[in-house]
């Protein structure tokens, strides 16, 4: 076998492994700590996060049952770039990212389920919504054990290899409570509905949006194409 079409193969094979398979971030469970408690519907115990080559998919798994008792909220800060709101978010609720969010997924799991999208240019704006304008096709689902949130990751203005911060948070009903519990960190995150809480720049959670299989592969074939046609 010549050496480019060795090469070419090797690439094939590395490339042939690249998966999007979920990155799973685990959480402590019994960790929610507001008045009460227990509320297991509402207690994180990981987060998948998948892509394909357009979208990207949250699965946030709960130690309870979000379908039989559905008054929580399940909500996601992401940040994409510098210069992000690092005192709120697009509902206006006590949850912030010391190093800044740019957007905000807010979702409902009662009244037929629905999530908004928000995006911070200096305010907040609605960009998509459920029940609404949905440019970034977002969408929302539940089982017994889980809540699933779907957009386009152009979105969030991120291509293939992009990465990005996060945390996800759930929360009760009432518009002013506060982060119940922190995907990112592993105790608890508030002791009443109604504290402020803040994700740390050193927990914050990252994620690297994974090439499909694919599209991986058809660029090796393309490469080996041009070496054989080189040769």
């Amino acid at each position: 076998m010549n050496k480019p079409t060795a090469l070419a193969l090797a690439a094939l094979t590395g490339l042939s492994a690249i998966s999007t398979g979920a990155t799973t971030y685990t959480d402590a469970t019994g960790d929610v700590a507001v008045p009460g408690n227990p509320f297991p519907h509402i207690d994180i115990t990981s987060v998948d996060v998948s892509n394909t080559s357009s979208t990207l998919t949250f699965q946030i798994f709960l130690n309870g049952n979000p379908v039989s008792t559905d008054w929580g909220k399940y909500m996601i800060g992401i940040s994409t770039a510098s210069g992000g709101d690092t005192t709120g978010n697009g509902w206006a609720r006590p949850i912030s990212l010391q190093d800044g969010m740019e957007h905000w997924i807010g979702s409902w799991v009662d009244g037929g389920n629905g999530a908004q999208l928000w995006d911070y240019s200096g305010t907040w704006s609605q960009d998509s919504a459920t029940t609404g304008a949905n440019p970034a096709n977002l969408s929302i689902s539940k089982n017994s054990n889980s809540v699933t949130l779907t957009l386009d990751f152009a979105s969030l203005g991120l291509s293939l290899s992009d990465s990005f911060t996060f945390d996800v948070y759930t929360s009760g009903g009432g518009g002013g409570d506060g982060a119940v519990d922190s995907l990112a960190l592993g105790t608890s995150s508030i002791t009443n509905w109604d504290h402020g809480y803040q994700t740390s720049s050193s927990n914050a959670l990252s994620y690297t949006l994974i090439p499909e299989p694919s599209t991986a592969l058809l660029g090796a074939l393309g490469t080996l194409a041009l070496l054989r046609r080189r040769k």
